[in-house]
């Protein structure tokens, strides 16, 4: 069985970095954490999905990059990124 959440950080573009949950749901994922900041993220939006030590690089079709990175244990992102790729 697969895990639906992860403990993440994440930013918007130039934005502040935010720390929180992942949880992946059926036709999104939607991160919540500090300051009761939610981001749904449809997978359809997702135009490409890059790992690259330790962090996930996510272009969207509408809005700035994401950078989602590890506050879970050893290998999350890229189990992640694993999840997330048949959406690019």
């Amino acid at each position: 069985m697969r895990r639906r959440s992860y403990a993440v950080w994440w930013n918007e573009g130039d934005g502040p970095r935010r720390a929180g949950k992942l949880v992946l749901e059926p036709l999104h994922a939607v991160l919540s954490g500090n300051g009761g900041r939610r981001l749904a993220l449809p997978f359809e939006e997702i135009v490409t999905i890059k790992y690259t030590r330790g962090e996930l690089a996510v272009d969207r079709r509408r809005g700035a990059p994401l950078r989602i990175g590890n506050l879970d244990g050893a290998g999350a992102m890229l189990e992640l990124a694993d999840l997330l790729k048949p959406a690019a």
